[in-house]
């Protein structure tokens, strides 16, 4: 089981169609924190001791900053490694078109200080009342994956969400010049930089193509992150959010 401070904090960077079924409630124990760590009086204690070792409680508290509006286009989003997977199949959602605020929650206080706990795009005002997971159109289950469980697969230590649009234009950018990435990775780091609250930081707002891409370093670095669908009382989209897992939240209390 993950320990509550990881020891190492990986780099971070290395250089359903229409029809299909609806998604299944996959709503986690820690899911009540995707809402309460965005309000402004969010307070917690945490238990950072190692097994066997006395409890020993420290404060945790979250910066909330709005990184940028996503531009949805097609309707169609994909969150994924923006380096990596701009030709993802986008998620098995219908997103309205617009612009929807993209918010951080990093985390302050005595541990993982500045690394982003969730990453939350604000679809409607309306407020979540599930979680379910969010998976994309072409997520197949299979006997080693029974329960097609899905998450951000993230390999240079930076996920984004992005309209189908925009992950296209990327595509396409990439192909035609292979140094295309060259001019994100120094706008993001150097946003990065400029973060407050943040550590090791990556921030980018791109636009390409009819829409942009919207990123964000992921939690502590590479590796497979959740993403979740907020559903609010009459069963329509209220929110997407992507979470890091940056704590063992079951050892944290309000």
């Amino acid at each position: 089981m993950r320990t509550f401070i990881q020891s190492l904090m990986a780099a971070i960077f290395v250089a359903t169609a229409p029809g299909a079924a609806p998604l299944l409630a996959q709503e986690p124990l820690h899911s009540a924190f995707f809402t309460r760590v965005f309000s402004p009086d969010f307070i917690a204690t945490a238990d950072d001791s190692l097994p066997g070792e006395k409890p020993r409680p420290v404060k945790i508290y979250f910066r909330v900053t709005e990184l940028a509006k996503l531009k949805v286009t097609s309707g169609k989003v994909i969150a994924a490694d923006p380096f990596v997977s701009t030709d993802q199949q986008p998620l098995a959602l219908d997103v309205p078109k617009g612009e929807h605020p993209v918010n951080l929650a990093i985390l302050q206080g005595a541990m993982g200080r500045g690394r982003i706990a969730f990453a939350r795009v604000e679809i409607t005002d309306r407020p979540v009342v599930r979680w379910e997971m969010a998976k994309p159109e072409d997520m197949m289950r299979d006997a080693e994956n029974p329960e097609g469980t899905w998450g951000i697969s993230v390999d240079s230590g930076v996920a984004a969400f992005f309209d189908q649009d925009a992950g296209r234009a990327t595509s396409e950018a990439v192909k035609a010049d292979e140094t295309f990435f060259d001019s994100w990775l120094e706008n993001g780091q150097n946003a990065g930089i400029r973060a407050k609250g943040a550590a090791g930081a990556f921030r980018l707002a791109v636009d390409i193509g009819p829409a942009n891409v919207i990123a964000f370093d992921a939690g502590w670095g590479e590796g497979v992150y959740s993403v979740y669908a907020g559903i609010d009382a009459d069963g329509n989209l209220a929110a997407l959010l992507a979470d890091f897992d940056i704590l063992d939240w079951s050892r944290v209390t309000e």
